[in-house]
């Protein structure tokens, strides 16, 4: 019976894997690794398979984290797009940088390769007449322009420390889980909106010197 239950737990492993190769987004191809890593486990131990056994052992907890980080990702993203806007969730997949006062980020007409959150600091767009604040994301816009292409300048007007992602790494999040992806579309679209009435209010009352802002660069 031992046998038996050996050889099965050793062709559901084979037919987890084969998912997880084939699986095109991030949680379903964990989790079929996963259920690979155990099966594989029960089989080495039967079959003194030690090599097998050891990487499976490694792996096991490492696909373990993973996935909690994609589900943690995909949760804080949707917590986000409920709530108020919050880039929180963003920063473990971003790299911090630092700019001295007076330095330009990125000028209009650049090709837009990067999204930033403002740690500290100021940061003004002279071409929209605002000046934004921590936790504001600037730049993710230009992923979706014509061309990739700045349509204002980033200036900072103090020395600014800020979370920068590049489109390539926020491309892989976005594919690699469709409601990932959902939701930071939404996210977008909520900030899209908040900028159209802040622009409205600004044709009415100019902003004060120093006020934050959020930017749909």
């Amino acid at each position: 019976m031992l046998d038996i239950i050996a050889h099965i737990c050793g062709w559901l492993a084979a037919a987890a894997s084969l998912f997880a190769f084939w699986s095109k987004t991030m949680i379903p191809l964990r989790v079929a690794t996963i259920v690979a890593n155990v099966l594989s486990i029960a089989w080495g131990l039967y079959s003194h398979n030690w090599p097998n056994l050891i990487v499976n052992v490694v792996l096991l907890p490492v696909n373990i984290m993973r996935l909690r980080e994609m589900q943690k990702l995909v949760s804080d993203v949707q917590r986000a797009s409920r709530d108020a806007l919050d880039y929180e969730w963003l920063k473990p997949f971003m790299r911090m940088t630092e700019y001295p006062a007076g330095a330009v980020i990125f000028s209009k007409g650049d090709m837009a390769d990067a999204a930033y959150v403002i740690g500290e600091g100021q940061i003004s767009l002279p071409e929209l007449g605002i000046i934004l604040g921590p936790g504001t994301l600037i730049g993710e816009m230009g992923l979706f322009t014509q061309g990739n292409k700045r349509f204002t300048t980033a200036r900072c007007m103090n020395d600014v420390r800020a979370w920068r992602i590049t489109y390539e790494d926020f491309e892989q999040l976005y594919f690699q889980n469709p409601e990932f992806g959902l939701h930071v579309v939404r996210l977008m679209m909520r900030r899209m909106e908040t900028n159209m009435s802040r622009f409205a209010s600004a044709r009415r009352s100019p902003p004060a010197p120093g006020s934050a802002a959020t930017s749909g660069e």
